[in-house]
């Protein structure tokens, strides 16, 4: 699992789900990197708390598979599958963004970064897209 400290700015990619967005109350983390911070000793959070930090789009069930499998595929490379059975694209106020996995009690276990390259690649797979050959990357 990667720690929120490593996220990056990114810009927005349009998903087909509506942004849900709470007010932020004074006792909570102001931000995703706060809110995600006991993830790295192995703590959990819950998905209402990601949506009142930040913008968050729970993405279609083959943009799931396709950021679980992208989540193996980093490291720290894991040898289980990351909990979860349902996926989500979180922005920060300063445009940064995470995509993350939540399981059906909304608990949120497994995020990372989302460079605007891997956002793309996430919405095409929304859209249902393949790859073309020799398309540019």
């Amino acid at each position: 699992m990667i720690t929120a400290g490593l996220l990056t700015a990114v810009a927005f990619a349009g998903f087909a789900h509506a942004v849900e967005e709470k007010p932020i109350s004074p006792s909570r983390p102001k931000t995703l990197q706060e809110l995600f911070a006991p993830l790295a000793q192995g703590a959990c959070v819950g998905i209402d708390d990601v949506r009142a930090v930040g913008a968050t789009v729970q993405l279609t069930p083959e943009q799931f598979q396709f950021v679980r499998a992208f989540w193996m595929a980093i490291p720290p490379a894991s040898r289980e599958l990351p909990p979860g059975d349902k996926a989500f694209l979180a922005r920060e106020p300063d445009g940064s963004a995470i995509l993350g996995l939540f399981d059906e009690g909304g608990q949120v276990c497994a995020v990372f970064p989302a460079a605007d390259w891997l956002e793309r690649v996430v919405d095409e797979v929304g859209r249902g897209e393949t790859g073309k050959l020799g398309q540019a990357m």
